[in-house]
């Protein structure tokens, strides 16, 4: 039974990876047929149907992967409160550089907008929760609003990040993030 089960576990690993190699050159999930996918994952069609019903699951599957890593990071993070965001917004960068390849494939398309909505979902949580270090409102709901503006902001500029708007590195673009809410600070 383990055996089987890695098996499946490299061959949907094929199938992920070649997706993402033609997300990245194709720039639309629409372009991508099955039998480029399992020409390119080195398979037989038999082979993905078992797995997968379309190209469509094999991205809800690529999606889910990749925010299921991110809320990871966020979950492992116990850092001091007095400089938790600047660490916070660190390991983030770190993880998407790590990521970068597939983050990238994953926002040059034009459904990007639904891992973007993902990270904004994620990134609102964690704020939420942590946001005794950073100058919000008491008000819970005014909170809520400027919470939202701060994430909707970081998540759209790393999507513009990976779509390739900027005119800086990933580096840069948390430096520049840190920099700003340390003004907030002030």
């Amino acid at each position: 039974m383990k055996k089987e089960y890695r098996s499946t576990a490299r061959t949907k690993k094929m199938i992920r990876e070649a997706f993402v190699e033609l997300l990245g050159e194709k720039k639309s999930i629409e372009s991508i047929t099955i039998g480029e996918l399992v020409e390119r994952a080195n398979i037989a069609k038999s082979t993905f149907y078992n797995h997968y019903m379309d190209i469509y699951e094999v991205a809800e599957e690529f999606e889910n992967e990749l925010i299921m890593n991110l809320s990871m990071v966020f979950h492992e993070m116990e850092v001091d409160r007095a400089t938790e965001y600047e660490v916070y917004i660190r390991k983030i960068i770190i993880f998407f550089k790590d990521n970068e390849i597939s983050y990238r494939n994953a926002m040059s398309t034009p459904d990007a907008r639904f891992v973007v909505e993902k990270l904004k979902t994620i990134f609102s949580k964690k704020l939420f929760e942590e946001s005794s270090t950073l100058p919000f409102s008491k008000n819970k709901a005014e909170r809520y609003v400027q919470i939202r503006i701060l994430t909707n902001a970081c998540a759209e500029t790393i999507a513009d990040y990976f779509r390739g708007v900027l005119p800086v590195s990933l580096d840069e673009v948390g430096n520049i993030l840190i920099d700003f809410i340390n003004r907030l600070n002030k």
